[in-house]
């Protein structure tokens, strides 16, 4: 008695295909512009306001805090690197957040370089490359 394989898969017979209804048809609406939501204008132009606030208040703590006026430290802000906006914040906020919690550092760094740009928005573009004017031959002052 010889026993017989199949090199090829057995055939096997198909099952039909399971249908899934869904009582409730999707039914898709695409538009190329949204709809305007009247109801939230309001509520985030007060949240805007409520924000621009937040950062007028914060700053106006931070000069307390250094006892500097606030044209001192918009200069002294711009001079400081990286690590010591970061000191900075820091101090203030472990000093400061006795009164007001939860506050990060992260959060109060970015509240006030939010508020310093806003006050005095870039006059001309960055450059990402500061060497490429001078190698091309153009004066720093164009």
């Amino acid at each position: 008695m010889a026993l017989r394989m199949h090199l090829l898969s057995p055939k096997t017979p198909q099952q039909p295909p399971k249908f899934h209804t869904n009582p409730f048809p999707s039914i898709t609406h695409f538009t190329s512009r949204p709809e305007p939501n009247l109801s939230h204008a309001p509520r985030s132009a007060s949240r805007e306001e409520a924000m621009n606030k937040s950062r007028e208040l914060l700053f106006t703590e931070l000069c307390q805090y250094l006892d500097s006026k606030a044209e001192e430290v918009k200069n002294k802000w711009r001079k400081l690197d990286e690590d010591e906006k970061w000191a900075l914040v820091k101090d203030f906020v472990s000093e400061w957040s006795v009164n007001f919690h939860p506050l990060s550092a992260k959060s109060v760094k970015e509240l006030v370089e939010e508020h310093l740009h806003q006050q005095n928005p870039p006059a001309k573009s960055p450059v990402l490359f500061p060497g490429l004017k001078r190698m091309m031959g153009f004066s720093q002052d164009q």
